[in-house]
């Protein structure tokens, strides 16, 4: 089941990751961003698909991190701390389907 991605930056250190939801969108042809509850990120056309860990963020600040390279990699840590921040406004996703994105978050990240 895929969820539009609505979530806090999750790039270690980034200003944007304390709390405000941010809608993401595909830096190529501008679609929204879809995750599911196994880790992958999919932009509205389906050209662009992939594992979480494969993918680059610019939220917009160019302060930070993404003060000489505006496109970071997520950090472990920053981006279960944007999912933590996003699940409450998932109501309808279930706890099933947290559990089981969660689960593949850790194995992406550490595996």
């Amino acid at each position: 089941m895929w969820f539009r991605l609505k979530c806090p930056c999750p790039v270690k250190g980034c200003s944007n990751n304390t709390g405000q939801l941010l809608e993401w969108v595909c830096a190529s042809d501008g679609g929204h961003i879809s995750i599911n509850e196994l880790g992958i990120l999919e932009c509205a056309s389906g050209r662009h698909s992939g594992k979480i860990i494969t993918w680059k963020f610019d939220c917009g600040s160019r302060s930070g991190p993404h003060r000489y390279e505006a496109f970071q990699p997520p950090d472990y840590e920053a981006f279960t701390h944007a999912m933590a921040m996003a699940l409450p406004h998932m109501k309808e996703a279930g706890a099933s389907w947290v559990h089981s994105l969660i689960t593949e978050i850790d194995r992406q990240f550490k595996g």
